[in-house]
């Protein structure tokens, strides 16, 4: 006969509710910290030992509890959040299960010391794994304080889970990170021993609290945006164009205040420096969202760390073209060789209205071998000469090509360095995405069609973004269950190699298929990421006309700073960095004026 269903009991449903929501040290400190945040706190004082494992207490000065809401604090789904079904479209408190106290008490030795503001006395429970052993009244008190000690000290499967202090510490320190970025008008002091000391004031406003909490050179990296539009408003920080860390911890993310993971969110602000950022690297962002909270479910898991969005994709839609726009004609930051310090380069402002970039005037795509063929198509040619010249940005003078790489532009501030492979890449890729949305078919017909021969995985993957090609300038026909007939390519490539051309693109759109990233936009880049590998290469000898029509036409790019992969096109010397170099600074009669000799 088998087992007989019965109630659990309190002790043990406490308890696997606590696994739940308690995973860590850092889960005991989130949940307290929002108790103190909805309860109107203005300062809050953390101290931990041992990673957390041993020692945590949080005192804060907000409203504190009365006798009565002290002693049901510590039941299950007692709460002050919510009444009825209806509040859950109405929250804006941290809280409203009425799950973490209990979950905490149950799996520790737990101290809860309260006093309600405007009364005269207070009290203090003191409870053991879920059982209340000591109960005292006191007075001046302020707030509340809890104390967590000896974590999961009778539930030893969790605590052998544990990393060590060292680790747990950093799982402390970035919830306080957390906790501080959403609230910056919230003082925080924390003392974690070992581990060190340190404070936030109260009243800090948003950049304040970024510089205090990460320090002015993290804090200069970024660049500030704001909109308001489809039911949402995003607001916050984000790193410049090239400025980007191997890992994902320097993104934080916020819906209506609270900390979130949202893959919505992350993948929405990296899909908008996938032209911006080298491969391997993610933006630093501190980045708010208020949205409506009918809009959201925060319901999804129990530590309430993750979101769900009722229109998913309009929000990602919102956040990445907000991000994009932000990233627009922005300065980037890159080591300069020739002065071995990391400096923040001012780069050449750019126009911003519509009539700066049309796509009128791009180079070409190139052949590799440099076989003598004119490498540059002119597609402005049927335009103005004047009018080209009253788009250039500002006013500069081409000095020349060396190393067969670089080109040389003096400009009014100094010396632009612009390397030839990664502004063209930037040129091409922007034609080919301007001509990808506007499906503009610029194509030219080849003379003989090319019959090619595929896989049944690559005959799969073109069969399915035959119109993706065709929207880039290809036309490609099915010839059979695994053949198609190749008739036209992009106008402007030069190559005798097609089949092996189009193998390139295949290959990496296959690669896409296998990672499961089949997304519209991802093709499209890619795609053009592919065309872009026919960019001009180091060791390619430009004429002067080449030179003088690469520069003006990744002047006119939307974002000429970096290449698609992500790398900066230039980099500038300013005079002034000269004039230290030479000690002409302070010497009289040896004023630099700007000019190359």
């Amino acid at each position: 006969m088998g087992r007989k269903i019965h109630i659990l009991t309190e002790e043990v449903s406490n308890q696997i509710a606590a696994g739940e929501i308690i995973e860590r040290p850092a889960s005991v400190l989130k949940e307290l910290i929002e108790n103190s945040i909805d309860a109107g706190a203005t300062q809050i004082d953390v101290e931990t030992r041992s990673g957390g494992i041993s020692w945590i207490k949080v005192k804060d000065d907000g409203c504190g509890m009365c006798k009565e809401d002290a002693f049901l604090c510590l039941e299950r789904h007692a709460t002050s959040k919510i009444v009825s079904l209806s509040d859950f479209s109405r929250l804006t408190t941290y809280g409203f299960r009425g799950e973490a106290i209990p979950a905490i008490a149950s799996v520790a030795k737990f101290s809860l010391a309260t006093q309600e503001k405007g009364t005269s006395k207070g009290i203090v429970i003191e409870v053991h794994g879920g059982k209340i052993v000591q109960v005292n009244e006191t007075g001046g008190l302020e707030g509340t304080t809890v104390a967590v000690s000896s974590l999961f000290f009778n539930v030893p499967a969790r605590l052998k889970f544990l990393k060590s202090p060292r680790t747990e510490l950093l799982h402390l320190q970035k919830q306080l990170i957390f906790s501080a970025l959403s609230h910056p008008e919230i003082g925080i002091r924390y003392d974690h021993s070992p581990g060190g000391k340190g404070c936030w004031e109260k009243g800090e406003d948003f950049w304040k609290r970024i510089s205090s909490v990460f320090g002015e050179t993290w804090a200069k990296e970024l660049l500030w945006i704001e909109k308001e539009g489809k039911g949402f408003r995003i607001f916050g920080a984000i790193s410049k164009p090239g400025v980007g860390r191997p890992t994902r911890e320097d993104m934080f993310f916020f819906v209506n205040k609270r900390p979130v993971e949202s893959k919505s969110f992350s993948l929405a602000v990296i899909d908008a420096y996938r032209n911006s950022l080298m491969k391997g690297l993610y933006p630093l962002c501190v980045l708010f969202v208020e949205v409506s909270p009918e809009e959201i479910d925060v319901n999804v898991h129990p530590t309430k760390k993750e979101v769900r969005f009722k229109r998913e994709y309009a929000f990602r839609n919102f956040v990445s073209q907000v991000v994009l726009d932000g990233l627009k004609f922005q300065g980037i930051s890159v080591p300069s060789s020739f002065f071995f310090e990391k400096k923040e380069l001012n780069l050449p402002t750019l126009p911003t209205t519509d009539t700066a970039h049309s796509g009128e005037s791009c180079l070409s795509f190139v052949n590799e071998s440099l076989s003598g063929e004119d490498l540059f198509t002119n597609y402005s040619s049927s335009h103005p000469k004047e009018n080209q010249e009253t788009n250039n940005p500002f006013e500069y003078k081409i000095v020349g090509l060396f190393s067969s790489l670089y080109i040389a532009v003096e400009i009014k501030e100094g010396i632009l360095l612009i390397d030839q492979h990664a502004a063209h890449e930037r040129v091409l890729f922007e034609k080919m995405i301007e001509q990808f949305h506007a499906s503009q078919k610029q194509a030219q017909k080849l003379l003989t069609p090319i019959l090619i021969t595929l896989s049944a995985t690559e005959a799969e993957i073109l069969s399915n973004s035959l119109s993706l090609f065709e929207d880039l300038g290809f036309e490609i026909r099915s010839f059979g269950i695994s053949s198609f007939l190749l008739e036209s390519v992009p106008t402007g490539i030069k190559r005798t190699d097609y089949e092996m051309f189009l193998r390139e693109v295949l290959l990496e759109l296959v690669e896409l298929e296998r990672h499961k990233k089949t997304a519209r936009l991802y093709w499209q880049r890619d795609i053009a990421l592919s065309v872009c590998k026919k960019a001009v290469k180091s060791g390619d000898l430009l004429t002067r006309e080449e030179q003088e029509k690469l520069v003006r036409d990744l002047f006119l790019c939307k974002f000429p700073h970096t290449c698609p992969h992500g790398r900066p096109t230039w980099i500038k010397i300013e005079f002034k960095e000269l004039e230290k170099q030479f000690g002409r600074i302070g010497v009289q009669g040896c004023e630099m004026k700007g000019k190359i000799l």
